[in-house]
């Protein structure tokens, strides 16, 4: 059995057995008198408002390849990201979307490493500055709450440590290329030993990530407004479809209050553990959650939330995967290996799709 596989049976199982574990504590009358509950046009929407949340991604994904002035169409942009999301879904704290997104995406006409690390590397720079904003701005609606299980220092030490980390890295990426290329260069000696030239196809696409950027900045800023404002309604889509199940259960709670829980969790998922976070969400969730609505029917809102949202990754994006790469197993190479150029029939290949 092949890594990617093991990933998605120990991920699919940690899922289960925590879900199962939190309706048997949480609903006395069981699974099936626990999903009666669920308004059937709520869970409709819920789901609906996630796939709606993969197009306006698609839309993002596709404005910053039109910036970098890379021919890409939305159907083949919405495979990548779907396939992406599969990816993401297999690994702990979501870790292996970035690498495979970014390999789909250097194989396209007109593209190449830097281009594509520019567009998948503005596009989560936009994501993470958005949640670290959402994220403070939770800590203080309904911090108070959790001070059983978090210590608000802590968590606020973490969120500047994150964002400073982010910030200088992406700063010294625009103004001081070649301190990363030096940078790099020391890290990659073993590489080099192995494999001549890693040095001069990593500073090749250095020069066109940078070259990409300055674009952004100089000349593409109504893109890159256009990509944060879909970067906002799809983190509003995503906030909003606990509100949603949690609702359609007869739950009551405020949006802003349901908003606030979520950044939270999205902070906890972060930290890489199990594939997928999975059993982490899980009880992150029901912490979280319970704590701000009570723990009646949590088990069954989990179990509805991971459905409309992790499992629907996995399953929609697990076909898309079998269409775009056929084979599972190329997914652990392209996550450790993700500017690994494919060979003269692989390009072939993926221009005539």
């Amino acid at each position: 059995m092949n890594r990617p596989t093991k990933l998605l049976l120990i991920s699919l199982a940690t899922s289960i057995v925590t879900i199962s574990a939190l309706i048997i504590l949480t609903a006395p009358d069981g699974l099936i008198d626990g999903l009666i509950q669920i308004e059937l046009p709520y869970l409709l929407l819920a789901a609906a408002l996630h796939i709606t949340g993969w197009i306006l991604w698609t839309a993002k994904v596709n404005i910053l390849a039109k910036a970098s002035e890379m021919p890409l169409k939305f159907n083949k942009t919405l495979k990548i990201v779907l396939t992406s999301s599969f990816a993401a879904a297999i690994t702990p704290s979501y870790a292996g979307g970035e690498p495979v997104r970014l390999w789909l995406l250097s194989r396209e006409e007109k593209s190449s490493g830097g281009v594509a690390s520019a567009i998948v590397i503005s596009e989560r720079a936009m994501d993470i500055f958005f949640l670290i904003i959402i994220g403070t701005i939770s800590l203080f609606v309904i911090g108070e709450q959790f001070t059983e299980y978090i210590s608000l220092q802590i968590t606020f030490t973490f969120i500047a440590i994150l964002f400073l980390t982010g910030a200088v890295g992406f700063i010294t990426s625009l103004l001081k290329p070649q301190l990363i290329k030096k940078t790099l260069k020391t890290l990659c000696k073993p590489i080099e030993k192995i494999r001549p030239g890693t040095n001069k196809q990593i500073n090749r696409e250095i020069d066109s990530y940078n070259k990409i950027l300055w674009k952004y900045i100089k000349n593409k800023k109504k893109h890159l407004l256009i990509a944060s404002t879909l970067t906002i309604g799809i983190w509003i889509i995503e906030f909003t479809i606990p509100y949603i199940i949690l609702i359609g259960l007869g739950l009551e709670i405020n949006l802003l209050i349901a908003w606030a829980g979520y950044a939270l969790l999205m902070f906890l998922v972060m930290i890489p553990t199990t594939p997928g976070s999975s059993g982490v969400a899980e009880i992150g969730a029901s912490i979280i959650y319970s704590t701000l609505v009570g723990a009646a029917y949590i088990g069954i809102f989990v179990l509805l939330w991971r459905t409309v949202t992790y499992y629907l990754d996995l399953l929609i994006g697990g076909i898309t995967t079998s269409i775009m790469i056929k084979d599972i197993t190329k997914i652990e190479e392209k996550i450790k290996n993700p500017l690994k150029k494919p060979d003269n029939k692989q390009t072939n290949e993926n221009k005539l799709k």
